[in-house]
């Protein structure tokens, strides 16, 4: 949704790039994110992460997310196919 409208009801009420968190153990905060598994290994594996935003209509609700590495993640998601 980086347009200025939604794309659900047209509105113009956009909320743009908002952190999505989870509230742990003690209400601590971790910002979501998904993760690619980029070694084949038992232990210590190693993971391209990429933190996920929202846009949100503030009209309807209707909310789209993104990741901040695209790219990045879309290179982990090769490598990790080749595994």
């Amino acid at each position: 949704m980086k347009s200025e409208t939604c794309s659900k009801c047209g509105s113009n009420k956009i909320i743009h790039n908002t952190k999505i968190v989870d509230f742990g153990h003690g209400n601590a905060q971790k910002d979501l994110s998904v993760r690619i598994k980029t070694t084949d290994k038992t232990f210590f594996n190693k993971f391209e992460r990429g933190q996920l935003k929202a846009d949100i209509c503030g009209s309807c609700g209707h909310t789209e997310l993104s990741v901040n590495n695209p790219h990045e993640l879309w290179q982990a998601h090769l490598k990790a196919k080749s595994l």
